[in-house]
């Protein structure tokens, strides 16, 4: 067995595109997947095809699982049994935390090392130098398996060591991107609505959605600290207010205005609770309020 040897499970768009960026590289490679017939393009680019995903793992030092679900992940986990002792196993499926938490239990059950990944991104950009992808689990073994990461995307980036923090993040920008994107068709909505092109309005949009990346760190280190200053991004009453006027404009248009209505129904809630002047990053306090277990999670954090 090569120690650079890579055995992947799973060869659709994100597990085809893994397995083609290790054979550009130079890794030797191995290759399973349920319906052979997907396994084609890495074979030809020189893959070796295994009959099964016992036979996969067991000729490499680091096996890189990516199929559809957590389901499918438990039954090639289950197909690969004590072949995967004594290797690593780099989990790529989209999961939830708690899938990736019993994904790292069953490794460590089997003798194996585990690092929770997910990629962020297009799988046609595997393999670019600034492609972005997160692993999670101890770092040793990040450290120890990091230069064959690297072959998948050069932005790969390390998040912690426990093993579900990889799947959390992305579950979380998953959210986030939701969020954005139906907020985006409501705006275009109600852009049409007045008779303009979508496509006209589009390029404010991106021209103004590069401002805000640079917020998000600043943003971030508001809620764990709990310094809400209204000097950047001005106070709550005042982002109530302005709410309260986009909600007027879009609903006489007739374009709903349900989640616009949700962050407003916020925004007093905290002006009610007599933080009106603080910066709107203190509604993170009353999300967590209204949250099961939010509290909880926070007073995790911060310990």
């Amino acid at each position: 067995m090569s120690a650079d040897a890579v055995a992947v499970l799973g060869t659709g768009r994100m597990g085809g595109a893994i397995a083609g960026a290790l054979l550009a590289a130079g890794h030797r490679t191995t290759v399973w997947n349920r319906s052979r017939d997907r396994t084609g393009p890495p074979a030809e680019a020189g893959a070796t095809v295994a009959d099964t995903p016992a036979t996969a793992a067991a000729a490499a030092p680091l096996v890189i699982l990516c199929v559809k679900d957590d389901r499918a992940a438990r039954e090639v986990m289950a197909g690969v049994g004590s072949a995967i002792a004594g290797r690593t196993l780099v989990n790529m499926t989209t999961s939830t935390p708690e899938a990736a938490h019993a994904a790292a239990a069953w490794a460590a059950g089997h003798g194996a090392e585990y690092l929770g990944g997910a990629a962020m991104t297009d799988y046609r950009l595997i393999g670019g130098p600034q492609t972005h992808l997160l692993y999670s689990g101890p770092s040793e073994v990040f450290d120890r398996h990091k230069a064959t990461l690297l072959t998948l995307g050069g932005g790969a980036r390390y998040v912690g060591a426990d093993p579900a923090v990889a799947a959390l993040f992305d579950m979380a920008m998953n959210s986030l991107y939701f969020e954005f994107w139906i907020g985006y068709l409501h705006t275009l909505a109600m852009v049409r609505r007045e008779g303009v092109a979508a496509s006209q309005f589009a390029p404010v949009v991106a021209r103004t959605i590069g401002e805000i990346p640079p917020l998000m760190p600043m943003i971030a280190e508001q809620a764990d600290h709990g310094d809400y200053d209204p000097a950047t991004q001005g106070t709550v009453a005042e982002l109530a207010a302005l709410t309260r006027t986009v909600i007027e404009v879009r609903g006489s248009r007739a374009v709903d205005t349900e989640r616009l209505e949700h962050l407003a129904s916020l925004l007093d809630r905290r002006i009610r609770d007599g933080h009106g002047e603080q910066g709107p990053t203190s509604l993170i306090e009353t999300i967590e309020e209204i949250t099961a277990g939010g509290g909880a999670a926070r007073q995790e954090v911060h310990g």
